[in-house]
Order: C-alpha cells, then structure tokens, then sequence
C-alpha cells in the first residue's frame, strides 16, 4: 500500500506543476483530484453561477483510498480539497501559498470570472487550505511553501527539504498574508 504526499493549496498556486516535478524525482504516481472527479464523474452536481463541479465525497473519498491502496510506493494526492484523505495514509502536506496580487493576475490570465478569482483569493489570504490541512493532519505533517518568488524548480527543491528535513521555518501558518496586507493597507482591495 502507498503513503500519500498532499499537495494542497488554492486553484493557481501551482499544485499540478509541483506534482509533476515531485512525481517525477520521487518516482511517485498523482492522483489529482479534480482529474479525478471530472473523468469519473464524482460530483454530485454542478454549480454554474460558481461554474465549477462539486465533489461527491461520499464516492470520491472510497476511490481515493483504493487507488492508495493499489500503489505499491510513493503517490501525491494534489488538489484544493486534498484534506479529504483519511489521516492514516497522509505522510506530509504541502501547502502551496502565493501572494493575493500574484494569484489575482494568474487566474485572471486563466479567464475566470471577476466573482471566482475574488473567491479563491479571499480563500488564499485567509490561509483556507492551510486551516483545513491543520484542522484535518495536525501540526506536525503540514508545510507552506511561499512560491510567490520561487522557480518551479526552486520550489520542488524546497519541497523535496521539507520531505526529508521536515524544517521547522516551513511549518503550517508561517505564511500570513492577512497581516502584510492589513499593514500594507490593502485588505480593502480584496474585501469589499
């Protein structure tokens, strides 16, 4: 049976690109989430004002475990929602952050809606992805990644550290974008 790295963050922090560059070092299989749900049709409806699928968790959750238990070494399960693994297969979290302005102008370049980017990035700024990895790992298997300034390349590397290091400096909640944007007074520009 396989253990499972998450990797989790908001849409447009960069989850399928740092589990291809994982899966391929660490010679791992992804499981993705929103692939998965989408080819497998298991959602339980569809959302259009928000124009997204919602996940059937009470199918995704047992299929996600029986492809853990299929894989016979490492596996990363990416996707925003990626706390749904039970405990007991999760090994580490990784949980990919980028600053509000950054991730705004990725998902706008992505040609989504005013109303969906406004979303996802209160979600980032609130730390929604951490908050959950915490409430549903513990402290002790949760990671942020700031890869707001990093290559791709710089941030599998930091990554693969966190996996073998386990440094204290990457711990779940280090990444505060609350408390730089209230400085900065720029809350506003996000909540209004």
């Amino acid at each position: 049976m396989g253990r499972a790295v998450i990797i989790s963050g908001c849409p447009g922090t960069g989850k399928t690109t740092l589990s291809s560059g994982l899966a391929s070092v660490l010679n791992a299989e992804i499981i993705s989430l929103g692939g998965l749900v989408e080819r497998e049709g298991l959602y339980s409806q569809i959302d259009a004002e928000r124009d997204t699928k919602v996940a059937d968790l009470n199918r995704l959750v047992p299929r996600v475990v029986e492809l853990i238990e299929k894989t016979r070494g490492n596996v990363i399960v990416e996707g925003h929602y990626a706390d749904i693994v039970p405990s007991s297969f999760v090994d580490i979290v990784i949980v990919l952050r980028t600053h509000p302005d950054v991730l705004s102008n990725r998902l706008k370049a992505k040609g989504w809606s005013e109303r969906k980017i406004r979303e996802n990035v209160q979600a980032e700024i609130l730390g929604s992805c951490t908050f959950n990895a915490l409430k549903a790992y513990g402290s002790e298997r949760v990671y942020e990644i700031d890869n707001t300034n990093l290559s791709n390349e710089e941030v599998v590397l930091v990554a693969l550290r966190i996996i073998d290091e386990k440094p204290g400096e990457y711990r779940g909640g280090v990444v505060n974008w609350l408390s730089l944007l209230d400085v900065d007074n720029q809350l506003e520009k996000y909540f209004y």
